[in-house]
């Protein structure tokens, strides 16, 4: 084939050369193929995307390892195939960001990806991460690593920050305050009584009673570490058992909508869902090194931003199920939709690469940072 269309991934080809962006984009096709992290069962879909049938696939497998080889510790390579997937999403407009972690036991190897996304339309696209090799929780100085190193990457300001219950912690909340990062972050129940109760106005319980049985949005002030904060209560319309109240904590002077924003979170587990079952197999990941974990993780991200790409401008297509009651859902997720269009670009190298570069705008997102 023509190396033209490899040429013309600029600021791919001027520092890593032709092979590299080459055996690049043979991943990518190969992952959205083959639907697997698991390098050795991609190797059998190289020869299919190269139009090469006499090589051995043991072959196609040393060329997928000798790129992990060579590119795993170059951080800089890292950093420019995530600014290409905010580059692919050029035409959006970022207003939350959402923060949670998936974590899995392979062999003796664990895996616990830190993922900071921002929402596209209704779809959540990663654009930073932290590979902890833990199961559990993140620490708190887990989180401000992840956000230091972010945000020396890209502008995340104006933007809100939506996490779940196991992103709280006095220092952190001070932290997101300090670096003024809005946020609206879910509670347990109990988290903060002491200082609902310290200050003016109605006491913890009283706020959870009127909440719960009057059905009523409760708010209150507080301060935590010498900054104030909002601690808010809302009823849970799902009237789920034992959780009939959800409470937040925020720096942003709730209002009811604002905390109805929360429900926007559940996005970041619809990404964790395509990048594993549903879509890329993550969980097949077998490579034990960090760095090279980290590596195969970009080229996941960067291909499901791909298909949230094709996927988006073809929502209008998208056939919607009606039921009874009148309310309609759609038949499949931006997500497959753009997976399954994408799927036949991936049959011949040079073909895909004329599809990518025809939606490559050539210009960074305007979040990230010229450093």
């Amino acid at each position: 084939m023509s190396t033209l269309p490899l040429r013309k991934f600029n600021d791919l080809y001027d520092k890593y050369g032709l092979g590299a962006v080459k055996n690049l984009h043979v991943l990518l096709q190969t992952l959205i193929l083959g639907r697997t992290c698991s390098l050795w069962k991609l190797k059998d879909y190289v020869g299919l995307v190269l139009g090469n049938e006499d090589v051995q696939p043991a072959s196609h497998y040393r060329r997928l390892i000798r790129f992990f080889e060579e590119w795993h510790d170059s951080e800089e390579f890292l950093v420019d195939l995530q600014q290409r997937i905010l580059r692919l999403l050029k035409r959006f407009r970022f207003t939350y960001l959402l923060l949670d972690g998936t974590s899995w036991k392979r062999g003796g190897q664990k895996y616990h990806y830190m993922v900071l996304s921002v929402l596209v339309g209704d779809v959540a696209v990663p654009i930073y991460w932290k590979q902890l090799s833990k199961i559990g929780a993140s620490s708190q100085a887990e989180r401000e690593e992840l956000f230091e190193q972010a945000t020396s990457r890209f502008d995340l300001s104006g933007m809100t920050l939506l996490a779940d219950r196991e992103y709280i912690g006095k220092k952190w909340f001070n932290y997101l305050e300090t670096n003024k990062i809005p946020f609206v972050i879910r509670l347990r129940f109990i988290n903060y009584y002491h200082e609902v109760n310290a200050a003016p106005g109605k006491s913890y319980q009283e706020m959870y009673d009127q909440c719960r049985y009057e059905g009523k949005f409760c708010r209150k002030q507080i301060e935590i570490k010498g900054k104030k904060f909002y601690l808010s209560m809302r009823h849970n319309p799902k009237q789920t058992l034992g959780e009939e109240v959800i409470i937040f904590l925020t720096i942003i002077r709730p209002l009811k909508k604002t905390v109805d924003q929360y429900i926007k979170r559940w996005r970041i587990e619809c990404l964790f869902r395509h990048l594993k079952s549903n879509g890329f197999g993550l969980e097949d990941l077998n490579l034990r090194a960090v760095d090279k974990s980290n590596l195969l993780m970009a080229i996941v991200c960067l291909a499901y931003s791909l298909t949230i790409r094709v996927g988006w401008a073809a929502r209008s297509t998208i056939r919607k199920i009606q039921y009874a009651d009148g309310s309609s859902f759609p038949a499949e997720s931006i997500f497959r939709k753009g997976l399954s269009l994408i799927t036949p670009w991936c049959a011949n190298l040079e073909k895909f690469l004329y599809r990518i570069i025809a939606l490559d705008p050539g210009q960074n997102h305007p979040i990230v940072k010229n450093v």
